[in-house]
């Protein structure tokens, strides 16, 4: 009986955590993190102060287990892209297409989480934005090796460096996540998705 019981504790502290971090996501996502307070936290998951001060220290402690559950989650993504080492002429568009669609879906379930980790992440923790940095590397190096292992594979040019490509790849999805997904449909993510594809593997200049 006492260790049921300390399996439903151990639950609903668990949940009134993630229930804090829904409310302080959606807080910050609306109001930013300066205009942001503790109180629009605790009356967003209606609860009193002191259950807040159970879990978090201080706003800035809420906003870093944020971005470290963000980050933490994107994690199987990287992965995905690091075994993705079977692409052909034939299956390289589609093979593509999957990773980008996969991360698109990924920032718009996490919206809130996304829009304030773009927004507000550099400007707030510098332990939040070592750890982002950190992810924002591995993204980068998985993309510069998947890119140099189609150069190898004569895919894509040897002109391009595969190091500038990764900046290039990132920046483009970094700016489609602030902004077209803001305002998106689910329906609008394979579109979105193909313009970044078409975009990516043809440029701009007609054939």
């Amino acid at each position: 009986m006492p260790q049921r019981q300390t399996e439903r504790a151990l639950r609903a502290r668990d949940k009134r955590r993630k229930e804090l971090l829904q409310a302080a996501t959606q807080v910050f996502a609306r109001r930013g993190y300066r205009a942001a307070s503790i109180n629009d936290i605790i009356q967003a998951a209606d609860v009193a102060r002191g259950t807040f001060y159970i879990y978090f220290r201080s706003k800035q402690d809420i906003f870093a287990a944020i971005v470290a559950n963000f980050r933490e989650e994107e994690k199987p993504l990287i992965l995905a892209d690091q075994e993705d080492l079977h692409a052909t002429r034939d299956n390289l568009r589609m093979r593509t297409r999957d990773s980008v669609l996969r991360w698109l879906e990924f920032y718009f379930r996490n919206l809130d989480a996304a829009k304030i980790v773009i927004r507000d992440a550099n400007m707030v923790d510098p332990s939040a934005t070592r750890k982002r940095e950190a992810v924002r590397r591995a993204v980068k190096s998985s993309i510069a090796e998947n890119f140099a292992h189609r150069q190898r594979l004569g895919l894509y040019r040897h002109s391009i460096s595969p190091q500038l490509a990764s900046h290039f790849m990132l920046g483009m999805f970094d700016e489609i996540a602030a902004t077209q997904l803001q305002h998106a449909r689910k329906s609008d993510l394979g579109r979105i998705a193909d313009q970044y594809v078409d975009f990516l593997l043809h440029g701009v200049l007609l054939p």
